[in-house]
């Protein structure tokens, strides 16, 4: 019996004509680029067995590298189930990691050393921040900076990057070389090593032990690389190190998104280049969306410069158009969410968004609408993030001047700048019956500044205690000077602004339907509590997710929110045109894989101002757009309203707004930015 009819016969798989031509490949380096929804575990499944059915196989097996646990699990499930146990011994699978872990651990057991995973290097990080940070004024650190430091740690790993030359790859954590030969004396030194040491220790064991090199080679006649767009440089060395010239590689160039991770797109597209002598096939058939989604997300896509020409198409039906709302507020945008999972019925729905924060308050609007969810990720970092415990501890510090352990939360956040000797005069347990604000008053050192920060603090605290929740999350960023705190750290490259003002947004939108400050912090842990719960949902049908969280899955009906100006994709603030234009690249291939996850419906919503990639599925790309601007055409200016376009020359664009005098655009910024809405 032929391979593909049996197939057929036993697992009713039924491959389609360019499926085939790729199962097919033989011996030699081979890339298969795969669009969304075109079967490609398939094809790496099928091609595997077909070499095992076929007797291809002489005393070696096939190696299929996945880029997660998960991703191996389900191609071992589905060969074993199409193939039988007798196959297993043909087949491996296995993340990098795992595979390169196996080599170092055999390597140091035999040389009789001892050497320790590093699950978690969070504490370890923090100390040494710590360390680094003592004689700041702001020493203390956040979750969020050492988050930080440790994915540009990994990022150098994955990179193959000199730590040392941190700032050419745009890393601006202060010291950041002094950092990072600190964390890598404290592994030696306790004979550690993290996630990703397991790639620098695989890639010396096989670059200088032959025999181990040889082992591998002789163990594996065929590598198979699932998701090749997501491995990183030091990986793809790994890869080349142990292949036999039988490369078999499966990706999609237009769905690489973990460049933060290391990944190395630009491998795929200099693959030709690389390995002379081979052949790349396409999968270009899209089983999984409607045809308006395809279509739509191809036009998109295919904006990007660098990527493979591919003839993206389905056979499915055109039967929803994609939907673009707009709204004035995250708030309507929320409304309008609630609408649409009332109005489905047995659906599973997606809302995807590209920060973690933005499901915040989507959680709080079906939480106060008794509706379940499941949320991915672990999104209590929100409740956790130094900004919301900031702003709620001046609030409970202004309801409660007896709150020590807020005070010391925030004593040098604002203008005050107390000492850190201030503050624990303060806390120690002298004069235990006095105010924080009294307790101050009674330090021996009191310079003028001080007594006069005392009492300004004391007027501020009692001012905000008489304030609407939205009220007095607006006077601490202002009055109380919290946002000048964020832009020192901002300058110190600990934090990102922008994303901190994001959290200020988000608690100013929760705050809005709180009508006092008792009220508002009793939000926040009940939101908190829900959110927690919502991870155990899984079997809900409603997923809040970061669209880098769902790749590869799918769901009936998507909706992609907060797709605003300057979010997604973020601005371009402190990057070189250069950076700027790959960052929007790689920012283009997120929306495109949030757009691919939708079946039947697609829904993007913009709050606020509209994002340039809402206008470019709205205009098309800037030629179009251009197009589009016509002497009589009507326009809406987020700042001018309406109007009409009265005269286009060379470099600028006129137009007469309503109650207004002519305006006088410059044409270029017009386009680039997409500043009119073409009505």
């Amino acid at each position: 019996m032929q391979y593909f009819d049996y197939l057929y016969k036993k697992n009713n798989i039924k491959l389609n004509s360019q499926q085939i031509e790729a199962a097919n490949h033989n011996e030699g380096h081979a890339l298969v680029l795969s669009t969304a929804g075109s079967g490609k575990t398939t094809v790496i499944t099928a091609r595997g067995g077909r070499l095992v059915f076929e007797n291809r196989i002489k005393e070696k097996k096939i190696l299929t590298i996945t880029f997660s646990k998960m991703a191996a699990l389900e191609m071992r499930t589905r060969f074993q189930m199409w193939f039988g146990e007798e196959y297993r011994k043909y087949a491996d699978f296995s993340t990098i990691h795992a595979f390169a872990y196996t080599i170092v651990r055999d390597y140091y057991n035999k040389h009789g050393k001892a050497l320790n995973i590093l699950n978690n290097n969070y504490s370890i990080l923090a100390n040494i921040l710590k360390e680094e940070y003592k004689n700041k004024y702001y020493s203390s650190i956040n979750v969020e900076e050492i988050e930080n430091l440790s994915n540009k740690i990994g990022y150098v790993t994955n990179m193959m990057l000199n730590p040392y030359e941190y700032m050419d790859y745009g890393i601006k954590i202060k010291n950041f070389s002094n950092i990072y030969d600190n964390y890598q004396e404290y592994k030696v030194q306790n004979n550690l090593i993290d996630f990703d040491d397991m790639l620098i220790y695989c890639v010396k064991i096989l670059k200088n032990v032959k025999n181990y090199n040889s082992y591998i080679k002789n163990t594996y006649q065929y590598i198979q690389v699932d998701e090749v767009q997501d491995t990183s440089k030091i990986q793809h060395e790994i890869i080349k190190l142990i292949s036999n010239s039988n490369l078999f590689m499966v990706g999609d160039d237009d769905q690489s998104i973990y460049s933060f991770r290391g990944s190395y797109p630009e491998f795929i597209l200099n693959f030709k280049n690389q390995y002379k002598d081979s052949k790349i096939y396409y999968l270009d058939n899209n089983y999984r969306s409607d045809k308006h989604i395809v279509n739509t997300a191809r036009k998109f896509i295919e904006i990007n410069d660098c990527r493979y020409e591919k003839n993206i198409y389905t056979k499915n039906k055109a039967q929803n158009e994609v939907n673009i709302a707009k709204f004035d507020t995250r708030a309507k945008q929320s409304k309008f969410v609630l609408k649409k999972i009332l109005e489905s019925r047995d659906e599973n729905i997606a809302v995807l968004y590209r920060n973690n924060i933005s499901s915040i308050i989507i959680a709080n609007s079906l939480s106060s609408n008794n509706i379940d969810f499941y949320i991915k990720e672990d999104k209590n970092k929100f409740f956790n993030n130094f900004v919301v415990l900031d702003i709620t501890a001046f609030i409970k510090l202004s309801l409660n001047l007896y709150d020590k352990k807020s005070f010391s939360r925030i004593y040098y956040k604002s203008y005050t700048y107390f000492s850190k000797t201030m503050c624990n005069f303060v806390l120690d347990d002298s004069y235990p019956k006095l105010t924080v604000i009294n307790k101050l008053r009674k330090y021996k050192n009191l310079n003028k500044n001080n007594i006069k920060n005392i009492k300004r603090f004391k007027k501020d605290l009692e001012a905000v205690s008489k304030l609407t929740p939205m009220e007095a999350v607006e006077y601490i960023k202002n009055e109380i000077e919290y946002m000048e705190y964020l832009n020192r750290l901002d300058e110190e490259g600990r934090v990102n602004y922008s994303s901190a003002l994001l959290m200020l947004e988000i608690l100013s939108e929760i705050a809005a339907n709180c009508l006092t400050l008792a009220d508002f912090l009793n939000k926040i842990d009940e939101l908190n509590d829900k959110i927690k719960q919502s991870s155990k949902n899984k079997g809900s049908r409603i997923t809040l997710s970061t669209i880098h969280s769902v790749k590869g899955l799918e769901f009936d009906t998507v909706l992609m929110i907060d797709n605003i100006d300057g979010e997604f994709p973020p601005d371009e603030k402190g990057k070189t045109t250069e950076e700027y234009e790959e960052m929007l690249e790689e920012e283009r291939r997120v929306f495109y894989v949030g757009m691919t996850r939708a079946k039947k419906y697609l829904y993007i919503l913009a709050p606020q101002k509209t994002s340039l990639f809402v206008n470019e599925i709205i205009y098309g790309s800037n030629e179009k757009y251009k197009e589009k601007l016509k002497i009589g055409a009507d326009v809406k200016h987020v700042k001018f309203g309406s109007g009409k376009i009265k005269d286009i020359d060379t470099n600028t664009i006129t137009i007469k707004f309503k109650n207004k005098n002519n305006v006088k655009l410059d044409k270029d910024i017009v386009v680039e930015k997409r500043i009119l809405e073409i009505i």
